[in-house]
This record gives structure tokens, C-alpha cells and sequence, in this order.
């Protein structure tokens, strides 16, 4: 009585098999032979995105504080322009993309030959192939973000001013803010 056990197996992507070849030949009268072959290739495909991104922006503008005091005999004018303050955080997550064909595993081919085997001989073989494909794609985004934008104008002082006009104009204060947090994709095209 034969007996045998074949197993191969592969876990890394593009790794090759060989072709299965089973010979069951020159046994004896009532020999029984039995060949299990058993082939399992796996193609693991993972691909993973992580962005965390952490801005703190502090943006300040400011005019004005201007002093015009104790003038005599004359026209005081303070003019001061206008404060601005602009922040636009932009933050995009990465993007994934996995072209997948086939399930990444080699063909093989299986080889059987029984032959020559005395009388009453029972000869079985059995043979699985398996291919397996798994494919995992993943992304984290995340964003702390904080602004601070000040703007401010004034605080113009024009006092004790004898004889003339005092005249003070002061600009506009504006402050604008834009926060844009765009997570990332995941793209899986599979051909079988």
C-alpha cells in the first residue's frame, strides 16, 4: 500500500507554483494507491492611506492708533487704511487605487499518469487547486484645524487741537476665514 500527501501552498502575491505532476506506475497485484494533491495559492492586496494633519494659524492685521495732539493754528487730518485679515487652510486626504487581474496566481497544470500496475491494483488521485484573491484598501483622514484672524483699525487720537479742523477717517476691518478638509478615495478595479 502507497499513501502519499502532497500540500503546496504560497502567501506572497506573484508567487509561482509548480505544474503537479502524479506518476503511479510499477506496483504490485492489489496495491492501493492514493496521491492527495492539494495546491492553494492566496494573492493578499492591502493598501492603506493615513493623514493626519494638525495647523494652528494665528493672522492678525491691524491699523491705526495713530495720535495728532496739542496742535495749534491748523487743520489735523488722520487718515488710516484699511485692515485685512485672509486665511484659507486647505487639507486632502491621499488616494488608493488597486488594478487587480486575475486573482495574481500562476496557472499550473496537472499531470496524471497510472500505468503498469499488477492486478487488483486500485490507484486514486486527488487533486484540488485554489486560488484565492483578497483585496483590502482603506483611508483615515483627520484634520485639527485652528484659526485665529483678527483684524482692527482705529484707536486715533486727536485731542487739544486749537484753531483749525481735526479730521480723523479710519479704514475698514475685515476678517475672513475658509477651512477646506477633503478626506481621500479608494479606487478598486477588478478584471477577472
Amino acid at each position: 500500500m502507497a499513501t502519499g500527501w502532497l500540500m503546496f501552498s504560497a502567501l506572497l502575491p506573484g508567487a509561482v507554483l509548480a505544474d503537479t505532476t502524479v506518476d503511479i506506475s510499477g506496483n504490485g497485484n492489489n496495491s492501493n494507491n492514493t496521491v492527495n494533491v492539494s495546491n492553494n495559492q492566496t494573492t493578499n492586496v492591502l493598501q492603506e492611506n493615513i493623514l493626519e494633519a494638525g495647523i494652528f494659524v494665528i493672522s492678525v492685521a491691524s491699523t491705526g492708533n495713530n495720535t495728532a495732539n496739542n496742535n495749534t493754528g491748523g487743520n489735523v487730518t488722520i487718515n488710516t487704511g484699511s485692515a485685512t485679515s485672509n486665511v484659507s487652510t486647505i487639507v486632502t486626504g491621499g488616494n488608493n487605487t488597486a488594478n487587480i487581474t486575475g486573482c495574481g496566481c500562476a496557472n499550473t497544470t496537472d499531470n496524471v499518469t497510472i500505468s503498469g500496475n499488477g492486478n487488483g491494483s486500485d490507484s486514486t488521485v486527488n487533486i484540488t487547486n485554489k486560488k484565492v484573491k483578497n483585496v483590502g484598501q482603506g483611508t483615515y483622514t483627520g484634520a485639527l484645524v485652528g484659526v485665529g484672524s483678527f483684524a482692527k483699525t482705529g484707536k486715533n487720537k486727536a485731542k487739544n487741537n486749537t484753531g483749525g479742523n481735526t479730521n480723523i477717517t479710519t479704514g475698514n476691518a475685515s476678517s475672513n476665514v475658509s477651512t477646506n478638509v477633503t478626506g481621500g478615495s479608494n479606487t478598486l478595479n477588478v478584471t477577472p
